[in-house]
């Protein structure tokens, strides 16, 4: 595992952890009554300045309205607004642990995707921990027609459009102004969330520390926005996408500390089995890493000689 590999995961765990955090904030917002339009239509209020405060730092305004992929910038921004919509309903309804956990889906599509779509060589041991990793989510849900949620069917689906949005960054490539990645989304969120919230003239207004908590999950958001979106630009998609699975973990603790949710044994022996599955992979890709070093390190060796 070279040092570009280390960073794109070290900012993909980062910016994963930032995401649980802000989540977190937003269930507190959902349990005020606030409908998922009206809470995203908010945060874009906090957001969207933010980034153009931090424009200079992330390749300047003018460069990311001269880019050469606004197409798949606005198709990335779409899939952005139903991912985000979708999740903010699971919270609500389904609580942290479980919408992480059929989110969860979504490093598996990623990396059938990356291997039809962009070609990247994904081994057997990369499918193998992937594929045990879904195993995992289907032990949590123990799917059945019975207990189908259309939430639960929402947030799958979320988990396809969030594997859309990796191949579209990989697509745009990691040359692009950082501030692209989110300043086009963010202007799409913004008008479209706020025709649906004004649209009946009974939108929720925040009052108090209502409004605090949408500045401090705008930050958490913004930030992690921007490290997941130069991770999946930077790195291939089958070493990044598992980490997104950090989040089970901080979902799970958040359960359990702030709402005195206690996993049950299904949910933690699939969770077992999703983490094990994550930390597999970075062991094979440190193995990978240094039988490929050896090889080189040995046929420079003979040359010498």
């Amino acid at each position: 595992m070279d040092r570009k590999d280390k960073r794109g995961i070290l900012l993909a765990l980062s910016g994963f952890s930032m995401f649980s955090i802000g989540d977190l904030l937003i269930k507190f917002l959902a349990e005020d009554g606030f409908a998922p339009q009206e809470i995203a239509f908010y945060l874009q209020l906090f957001f969207l300045p933010m980034l153009l405060l931090l424009s200079p730092w992330l390749g300047g305004i003018n460069a990311a309205l001269r880019t050469k992929n606004l197409g798949l910038h606005l198709a990335r921004s779409l899939c952005g607004v139903l991912i985000f919509f979708m999740m903010i309903t699971g919270f609500d309804r389904l609580g942290l642990a479980m919408s992480y956990t059929l989110i969860f889906a979504g490093p598996f599509f990623a990396t059938v995707l990356s291997a039809l779509f962009l070609k990247d060589k994904v081994g057997r041991y990369r499918w193998i921990t992937l594929a045990t990793g879904f195993i995992g989510i289907l032990v949590v849900l123990r799917p059945s027609t019975d207990n189908l949620d259309p939430t639960a069917l929402g947030i799958l689906l979320a988990a396809f459009l969030f594997a859309v949005t990796t191949i579209l960054a990989r697509r745009i490539g990691e040359h692009e102004p950082l501030l692209a990645f989110s300043l086009f989304g963010s202007v799409v969120s913004m008008t479209v969330f706020a025709g649906l919230t004004f649209w009946d003239g009974e939108a929720n207004i925040p009052v108090g520390r209502q409004w605090g908590l949408l500045a401090l999950i705008g930050a958490f958001h913004v930030t992690g926005s921007l490290m997941t979106a130069r991770a999946f630009s930077m790195t291939e998609t089958a070493l990044v996408a598992p980490f997104h699975y950090v989040q089970l973990l901080w979902g799970t603790l958040f359960g359990v500390l702030i709402f005195s949710t206690v996993p049950d044994v299904w949910t933690a022996l699939g969770a077992s089995i999703i983490v094990m599955s994550g930390l597999f992979l970075i062991y094979r890709e440190y193995v990978r890493h240094r039988m490929l070093t050896a090889g080189v390190t040995s046929h420079g060796g003979f040359g010498q000689d």
